[in-house]
């Protein structure tokens, strides 16, 4: 399939996923810009000694992230295995617990920002003028932990359910309070008012989140539950999954010290600016992680290795295209960012823009691997995505700064920096090439690939017919009796043209994936998903009311070792055992 086929074909993958990253892309944008905002009003309306000093305490509020994320992504990931266990009790109970762990963390951790405000501030050896904007911002968001865990558990889960617009709502509504109240504080207050606005937009993004999950148009319910083993659990599958946000924190500061050291505090400006890129490229790659994570992660604990393929190709596909748009766009404009920050000084200027460029080069590497990396925790190999995090976010890029950053000249610090990615990215293909039994990058199992069959079409007699005739064939050499097969294709169609008479003359798209699951006594599980309204066929025959179609795959499919019927807020899935 071409780069552009993958992005304009219609599928129930492409669909669920291009939805879910538009949605997942422009929150994260929003957060994005909101940062970057607060150091554009603090350049503006202060000068640009307030947006170096409020980077220092950026790997604080990224530290944030990856504590919240300690929480949220281990049960949002496990909460994606139950639902492709087609088990929404676990689910509830999942989203339930891990609402008061969000709440009760972020809390304490409060108090604590509270008692070692001195301790954390006096790393830095910075003057008594740095000092005073970066603990006025320090002020104003130490009062952000329960509010942050609790938007960002919130987040998870509704894209998780595939309520993304109700994400983008809520990020759209805090980033107007926020702005708003930046350009109004910081006059008054400083960057403690900057900080101060932060909160305010957060908690605004929590009551719109909220809102939805209260009303009847949620699928999620809440429910006492308590259970230490599922805990402990969730918090090793988030460490794996958020290290990279912790990564992201500890890289600036260990930047901004070897610069501190070797250039002086005036030269911060050029790492404030740099790891604000990196925060914008991550936050566009995490939008693709936000769609990957539900969809493989289902995938996988469903068996279904087909549509993990496919939902891979098109998550690739996307972190290809952000990379080349970032690079061109901002390598373009790099000029430019400077001002943004208040920064003046032509030699400064002329120093931001050719290491911004040399960093461009290798962004590419870096979104690729990024994704690898996830993807392999998805699948539960675990322990190499955490190493290859750990190569690709600290390592490497380390490694670099200090090879090139010898030299003496800032420029080439970005250039070593930059050459850490592709290392890593080099360092990937050669373990996966390695790897006993898979030899391929999804470290996919040939033999379980070759037990499946999966097919894309849409709502259309024509391409229902046509699979139906097709099925028998494509599935007789995994040693079907004959009944099975014939069943199987009137199942194909019926179910097919079902969907054809539902969709009113408005194409959706349809997914019919096959899983020989025993070899020895041939059985199949049949997944067919669709993109439609929510229709539960199978409530419907049980209640006896029916259509005369209803009534045959009814019969078709009565004394099937299982049939069970799930939705979720974008798609239809019934599963089949033969």
């Amino acid at each position: 399939m071409s780069f552009a086929s993958c992005l304009r074909r219609r599928t129930v993958i492409s669909t669920r996923f291009r939805t879910v990253f538009v949605s997942a892309v422009v929150s994260m944008i929003l957060s994005y810009i909101l940062m970057l905002t607060d150091n554009v009003v603090a350049g503006q309306f202060i000068d640009d000694d307030a947006a170096a000093a409020m980077s220092l305490v950026f790997p604080l509020l990224t530290m944030l992230f990856f504590l919240s994320y300690l929480i949220a992504d281990g049960f949002g990931m496990m909460a994606a295995y139950a639902q492709g266990r087609e088990n929404r009790n676990e689910v509830n109970r999942l989203f339930s617990q891990g609402l008061v762990l969000s709440l009760g963390l972020g809390g304490l951790l409060v108090l604590l920002l509270n008692i070692f405000q001195d301790e954390l501030l006096s790393f830095w050896k910075i003057s008594s003028v740095y000092m005073s904007y970066a603990s006025g911002y320090y002020n104003g968001l130490k009062w952000l932990p329960p509010i942050v865990f609790l938007n960002i558990f919130l987040y998870t889960f509704l894209i998780q359910e595939g309520e993304a617009q109700v994400c983008v709502r809520s990020a759209a509504i805090a980033f107007c309070v926020n702005v708003l109240l930046d350009i109004l504080l910081c006059p008054q207050l400083g960057t403690m008012g900057i900080g101060l606005a932060t909160v305010a937009g957060t908690i605004v993004s929590c009551v719109v989140q909220g809102a939805f999950l209260l009303s009847d148009k949620s699928g999620l319910s809440f429910v006492w539950y308590g259970s230490f083993k599922q805990i402990a659990k969730g918090g090793a599958f988030s460490f794996y999954h958020s290290v990279d946000t912790l990564y992201l924190s500890l890289l600036p500061i260990v930047l901004s010290a070897y610069v501190i050291a070797n250039w002086g505090e005036s030269h911060i400006i050029v790492v404030t600016i740099v790891s604000n890129v990196l925060t914008l490229s991550v936050a566009l790659y995490t939008g693709v992680v936000d769609c990957l994570q539900p969809m493989v992660c289902q995938y996988h604990s469903e068996g279904n290795y087909l549509s993990v393929s496919k939902t891979m190709t098109i998550g690739m596909v996307y972190t290809i295209a952000i990379s080349l748009l970032v690079t061109i766009l901002i390598g373009s404009f790099a000029a430019l960012l400077p001002f943004l920050f208040g920064v003046d000084e032509e030699e400064l200027i002329l120093e931001i823009v050719v290491s911004l460029r040399y960093f461009l080069i290798f962004l590419v590497f870096l979104g690729a691997t990024l994704i690898y990396s996830n993807y392999y925790i998805y699948i539960e190999e675990r322990n190499y995505g955490l190493v290859l995090k750990t190569m690709l976010l600290i390592a490497f890029p380390l490694l670099g700064m200090a090879l090139f950053g010898a030299s003496g000249s800032m420029e080439y610090l970005w250039l070593g920096v930059g050459s850490g990615y592709l290392a890593a990215f080099l360092f990937n293909l050669a373990v996966v090439r390695l790897w006993p039994g898979r030899g391929n990058i999804l470290l996919q199992s040939r033999e379980e690939i070759a037990r499946q069959c999966s097919y894309d079409i849409n709502t259309v007699m024509d391409e229902v017919m046509a699979l139906s005739y097709r099925i028998e064939d494509e599935l007789r050499p995994w040693g079907l009796s004959s009944s099975k097969l014939m069943r199987i294709s009137l199942l194909v169609e019926e179910i097919g043209m079902h969907a054809v008479e539902r969709c009113q003359g408005k194409p959706f798209q349809m997914e019919f994936s096959f899983l020989l699951t025993n070899t020895d006594n041939p059985t199949v599980k049949m997944i067919v998903r669709d993109n439609g309204k929510p229709y539960d066929l199978l409530a419907i025959v049980n209640d006896g009311k029916y259509s005369l179609r209803e009534f045959v795959i009814d019969s078709v499919t009565k004394d099937f070792y299982s049939r069970k019927y799930l939705s979720a807020g974008d798609e239809n899935k019934l599963v089949f055992e033969i």
